[in-house]
């Protein structure tokens, strides 16, 4: 079995699955985030502050009245965040941001979870291609804040 995807992708696999269910074997791996960037190229890893073992994605957050910075978790389908400063409220919108340069986060598409929600994009590349990307919502604890990559975010809303 490959360690690493095609795009330098950590492979971590999930535990044994009971015989007998209906997966693919690509849904008994984690991918884990090694590279990341904002859309002017800065990293956005920290490897000071790790969940599961791995380092974060850095971002600032904004909204009316509240700022400050998150890291949240590089392993795909892993919610879990570390609020450096500020505080996240369930179910709220922020604008996200470049920690290093303080540039905004790029839309993809609207999310369905709320009428303003966007699902914004953090390339793999120094350069942003959209097509070597991840994708996650803006909103707190959106169902479809996992990351996505965003070329099949693409395909889905075209369907």
């Amino acid at each position: 079995m490959d360690r690493f995807t095609k795009d330098g992708r950590l492979i971590i696999p999930l535990a044994q699955r009971k015989t007998g269910t209906d997966t693919a074997a690509e849904d008994k791996v984690r991918y884990v985030i090694t590279e990341a960037y904002c859309p002017a190229g800065c990293n956005i890893i920290d490897s000071k502050h790790k969940i599961g073992g791995q380092p974060g994605l850095r971002m600032k957050f904004r909204r009316p009245g509240v700022e400050g910075e998150f890291v949240l978790s590089a392993i795909e389908g892993d919610f879990e965040k570390i609020v450096l400063s500020g505080e996240l409220a369930e179910g709220v919108k922020d604008d996200l941001y470049c920690p290093h340069c303080d540039v905004m986060f790029k839309k993809l598409v609207n999310c369905p979870c709320k009428a303003d929600a966007d699902m914004v994009v953090i390339g793999l590349t120094p350069k942003l291609d959209f097509n070597n990307a991840i994708a996650f919502c803006n909103v707190t604890g959106c169902p479809n804040g996992s990351f996505i990559k965003s070329g099949e975010v693409i395909r889905h809303i075209r369907l």
